[in-house]
């Protein structure tokens, strides 16, 4: 791997991991376009998916901060440590799909897929994204326990190349009549327990390495600089009403594979 193309897939999974169109699938796709094997290189992979997770811990580490504070120590949070409590409570309930279903089916998945099914699978992306936006309202901003299981639920769904992460928690909780910039919130925090244990899996599971740290470094600063960057850029989209046009980017794109 070239240091252009290190750069060019940390860019990518930097964008796709937190903008709503799958970045299981844009990387399917750019190492297709590039000529390499999925698989290929692991360790890299890796690296850039690490990139996108400090990049959220950064972006909201006032929020995670003040989590741990309340749910770890018996420090004054001030009068929100019952609320903080319970979110901490409700991010452990929304990882335990994903992870029940990462340790059973995660490898199988990806080893079946193919790029036709990621198009596939970014059509069926388009469509929950345009359905959530529609059904959108400002009813609650706390989530409660239902609301944990199922966006967890979709969250474990997302595991799926072509579904987005981002994109189908976030309308989880758009469906379950939580205000816009909750459910946003929320499914970036229920984001990292799920994308650190991927990595550890991922890490305790690798055979071998063929890529140079020089390299890997490339695409962990991209991919966080960039991841950043994307996360800022959705929230606003989010909170102006326009995460359709994101399904409308996943239905052209999804077409484009499979006719391609």
């Amino acid at each position: 791997m070239e240091f252009l193309e290190a750069l060019l897939l940390g860019v990518v999974q930097g964008l796709t991991e937190w903008l709503p169109v799958s970045s299981s699938g844009h990387l399917v796709i750019a190492q297709e376009l590039l000529g390499m094997t999925a698989g290929e290189h692991l360790l890299f992979d890796l690296m850039v998916h690490l990139g996108t997770v400090l990049a959220v811990c950064v972006y909201f580490r006032r929020e995670f901060y003040n989590i741990l504070l309340a749910v770890l120590t018996k420090r004054d949070c001030g009068p929100r440590r019952d609320d903080l409590r319970r979110l901490g409570l409700m991010i452990l309930v929304g990882t335990i799909p994903i992870a029940v279903v990462g340790l059973i089916v995660s490898q199988e998945v990806e080893e079946v897929f193919t790029l036709r099914m990621v198009g596939a699978a970014l059509i069926v992306n388009a469509f929950v994204l345009i359905i959530a936006e529609r059904r959108a309202s400002n009813a609650r901003k706390s989530v409660r326990f239902v609301d944990a299981v199922v966006i967890g639920v979709f969250q474990a769904i997302a595991i799926i190349p072509g579904i987005s992460r981002s994109g189908f928690t976030i309308s989880g909780g758009l469906l379950r009549g939580i205000e816009r910039e909750a459910a946003a919130a929320f499914a970036f925090l229920l984001s990292v327990p799920a994308l650190l244990g991927a990595f550890a899996l991922g890490a305790v599971t690798l055979d071998s390495n063929d890529t140079e740290a020089a390299i890997m470094a490339v695409g962990l600063v991209s991919a966080f600089v960039v991841g950043i960057a994307a996360i800022g850029f959705l929230l606003k989209a989010i909170k102006a009403g326009k995460l359709w046009v994101f399904g409308v980017y996943c239905l052209a794109l999804g077409a484009i594979v499979l006719l391609l």
